[in-house]
């Protein structure tokens, strides 16, 4: 299995502080993105949003959320986005930030011949396993524990080359114009979504918001489902 990235995302109100908090941001991230652009991204008239990408993260902010991905890590180096998740929400509570709820998230990748029939077959009903099904996508969600919201959701994936065509000028023709007469798949590959989140006690938990014993009960949680059943769901049909 391949992780694609780790990401976490906090959620607060709208405050009138924003430029304070990011130079905190911006001093604790000195070292990570001083060789890169940072931008500005007016996502909404509401909500601008202020993003900053490198090579090893990216990380985005706006007057109601917080996110930093890590891309291309490997698992056993979870401590090290652990650690920079408990670092990140220190710093927010620490300028007054009181985080609402806030979400973990990993996206990752199986190589697999026939990426369909593997998640059909432990996932649907043997009567939808036939060879016409092309395509599949499954989401399901739960709560854990009266906490917590745990969401996976699996698809397949191909890889598909496609022959180049030229018209009577011998100009290429672009895609999608081209048919997909001749096309030949390469590789196929289960691509695995798994989030969980304290929305569940936010929505609950009368005057709820994420305090450091959740937020490192949710990332114990998580780094012991990525290590051990993250593809139960298509290895056991459980989840």
């Amino acid at each position: 299995m391949t992780i694609n990235f780790f990401s976490i995302t906090f959620w607060f109100n709208t405050f009138d502080r924003h430029n304070e908090i990011l130079k905190s941001l911006q001093d604790f991230f000195q070292h990570e993105f001083s060789d890169y652009k940072v931008y500005s991204a007016n996502a909404n008239i509401f909500a601008p949003v202020i993003e900053a990408n490198s090579p090893k993260s990216n990380m985005s902010f706006s007057k109601i959320n917080f996110s930093y991905t890590v891309p291309n890590i490997l698992l056993k180096d979870f401590k090290i986005f652990k650690e920079k998740a408990l670092n990140l929400y220190e710093l927010l509570t620490s300028n007054n930030v009181e985080i609402l709820h806030c979400a973990i998230y990993a996206n990752a990748e199986i190589e697999e011949d026939n990426a369909l029939k593997v998640i059909s077959k432990k996932t649907i009903s043997s009567k939808f396993c036939h060879n016409d099904l092309i395509d599949m996508t499954l989401k399901l969600g739960k709560k854990y524990e009266d906490l917590f919201y745990k969401i996976i959701s699996i698809l397949n994936k191909k890889q598909i080359k496609i022959p180049q065509k030229f018209d009577g000028e011998g100009n290429l023709v672009p895609f999608p114009l081209i048919s997909w007469y001749g096309a030949k798949t390469d590789s196929e590959i289960i691509e695995i979504s798994y989030e969980i989140n304290d929305k569940y006690s936010f929505d609950f938990t009368p005057n709820y918001h994420t305090t450091e014993f959740y937020l490192n009960k949710m990332l114990y949680v998580f780094e012991n489902d990525i290590e051990t059943d993250i593809d139960s769901v298509i290895k056991k049909g459980e989840f």
